[in-house]
């Protein structure tokens, strides 16, 4: 399968660029973005003469009907990998989509799972990754930093840390960043949507889960954490 690797100042340019050296129309090749285009760096493409996968094709189509129901002007872009599929949604509604904190985002996503997967054997069954311009992989890397400077300042201090409230997905994130720290765990607390992480130390885990017993220690810190997730949100927004 011939491709090529091309770059502009955006993801389209960068595409037409492609198709002008290809010779090819839009509809005759497949598209994989590399990198979005941010301050420094200009958007990356790469762009495949072939057919794309019979699943591939399916899903994008289950995707695009999805969000012409809402109504949103936006591009998707889907790549088959070996285990996954990973989806990229890029255009004027990117925001809308996202949702503050990516929680229409992480919505969109498990019903996407739900739908695509729900009749396929479970050796056949994909697990379906959805981003926008690169908003997933810059919260899990925000949220992962946050959650290794708290657990030090955990074990530094020997107090314990409760998080402000967070979907299901934020709350994955911290869970995962120190799943395997040696000094620290994490446990969530209260009802959604006011669910909560805390940050203890292993040696001293208490067995009273009352929420008026966690004490809101490193306030300044917690509304950093809070300040530094809004301002994720916002770059996204502008």
């Amino acid at each position: 399968m011939k491709s090529i690797e091309t770059q502009g100042k955006t993801v389209d340019q960068a595409i037409e660029i492609g198709l002008y050296k290809l010779g090819v129309k839009r509809e005759d090749v497949k598209i994989d973005i590399i990198e979005q285009a941010g301050l420094f760096n200009k958007a990356r493409v790469r762009l495949s003469l072939g057919t794309s996968s019979p699943d591939e094709g399916k899903l994008k189509e289950l995707i695009e009907k999805l969000i012409s129901l809402m109504g949103l002007d936006v591009d998707v872009y889907v790549e088959e990998r070996e285990k996954e599929f990973f989806v990229n949604v890029i255009g004027t509604d990117s925001a809308i989509f996202i949702g503050k904190h990516g929680d229409s985002i992480e919505e969109f996503q498990i019903l996407v799972n739900y739908i695509f997967n729900k009749d396929k054997a479970r050796d056949e069954a994909k697990r379906i990754i959805i981003d926008s311009n690169n908003y997933a992989q810059r919260r899990t890397e925000t949220l992962t930093n946050l959650a290794k400077r708290t657990a030090g300042k955990v074990v530094r201090d020997n107090k314990e840390f409760k998080f402000e409230a967070m979907n299901s997905y934020e709350r994955r994130i911290i869970h995962s960043a120190l799943a395997d720290h040696g000094k620290v765990i994490t446990e969530s607390y209260g009802n959604e949507p006011n669910r909560y992480v805390v940050v203890k130390l292993r040696n001293n885990i208490s067995r009273q889960r009352n929420e008026g017993e966690i004490k809101d220690y490193f306030e300044d810190d917690s509304i950093r954490v809070e300040k530094e997730l809004n301002e994720l949100d916002d770059n996204d927004n502008n």
